[in-house]
């Protein structure tokens, strides 16, 4: 098997490529039908498909595009998961779901965010006590300016220097991309009530993880890190038990934001803290497979001009070409070497995920 061969050029060609290979794998394929379109008039649908027995109480969760653009990557990763036939081996007692775009229209549109402009990994707070994020509100006129030219450029470099003189590096990537509430019209929203993708990902989990006694959840990301490395980003702190699980699983490479281990700053509003209410009674062990790109500067450059572009811009402008262009390069080099390397991690952890399934 190719592991190049398991990428896709678009979405539809993505999901093409998924039912087929999950229904030649024996897989029981549901589609939760979404209600916009893609860019060519395309269906868009979350598809899910389940391998593995229907009573076992040990589930591996595999899930793409959480942030639409990053779904060429997950796609690739659970596509090659299928073809490679590891799910021949799967331990005795644990099955497998795969959430194929759990936001099939950022994917479809080359967009990290959802068709509300929300940031789906920051869209599952208490909406009844939205978090207080007020660095945000010092930084959003350069991130969403007037004009996207040379001239915003320059403005955004000065404050975002003086940001980061007086507060740290890190402070300022964790004021862009923690998670915020107060700018619809900024990045990273994570929105006022649950969008479309969130209520689809509270049916899928009540539909096929309500019964389970443990739930592994592995969220395939890209943007952050050395080009081509899969970081593994577990939530919370050594002594802790799902980051335990997760170091006894993957290995000591397992990073925390909370511990400053992680190449990410510390997020608010996420799906997999979310997970763990839905599920008050089973464990659940999750992690996130973090793909490196380009610097990241250079992908959060690339999300600010996107977000700019779909809002005051012109997507069939000569600029608008070139900041679509950058933004599925900033999220999916589309390099040979790259996919290699993304289906390569992604087996071994979905291997190792199933294995601590089964020893618990």
């Amino acid at each position: 098997m190719s592991a190049v061969s398991c990428f896709s050029k678009d979405y539809a060609e993505a999901r093409r490529k998924f039912r087929a290979a999950a229904a030649k794998a024996g897989a029981i394929l549901k589609s939760y039908p979404h209600p916009e379109k893609g860019p060519g008039g395309e269906d868009l649908a979350t598809d899910v498909a389940r391998i593995g027995s229907p009573s076992a109480k040990r589930v591996l969760l595999i899930q793409s595009a959480t942030h639409g653009v990053e779904g060429f990557c997950g796609s690739g990763a659970q596509i090659a998961w299928l073809r490679g036939g590891d799910w021949k081996r799967l331990p005795k007692g644990v099955a497998v779901v795969l959430v194929h775009a759990i936001n099939p229209f950022g994917f479809a549109w080359v967009r990290r965010v959802t068709q509300e402009n929300v940031d789906l990994n920051r869209n599952f707070p208490d909406f009844r006590a939205l978090p207080k994020r007020p660095a945000y509100g010092e930084i959003q006129p350069f991130i969403f300016p007037e004009r996207w030219d040379e001239a915003s450029s320059a403005a955004r470099r000065k404050a975002f220097g003086a940001f980061v003189a007086k507060h740290g590096a890190m402070a300022l990537q964790e004021a862009i991309s923690g998670g915020q509430y107060g700018h619809a019209d900024g990045i990273f929203y994570g929105g006022h009530e649950p969008t479309w993708s969130h209520r689809t990902f509270k049916e899928i989990v009540a539909r096929y993880l309500s019964k389970a006694r443990h739930v592994a959840f592995v969220d395939l990301h890209t943007g952050l890190g050395p080009y081509g490395h899969g970081e593994l980003i577990s939530m919370g702190w050594p002594g802790i038990g799902q980051y335990d699980r997760n170091c006894a699983w993957y290995g000591q490479a397992v990073t925390s934001p909370e511990a400053g281990s992680s190449t990410s700053a510390k997020l608010v509003g996420l799906m997999e803290q979310a997970l763990a209410k839905m599920l008050p009674d089973t464990t659940v062990t999750s992690v996130a497979i973090e793909y490196g790109t380009f610097p990241t500067e250079e992908v959060l450059e690339s999300l600010m001009a996107d977000n700019w572009l779909h809002l005051r811009g012109d997507l069939a402008s000569p600029l608008g070409r070139a900041i679509k262009a950058r933004i599925r390069r900033a999220f999916y080099p589309d390099e040979d070497d790259w996919k290699e390397l993304v289906a390569l991690k992604a087996r071994l952890v979905f291997r190792r995920a199933a294995a601590g399934l089964a020893a618990s």
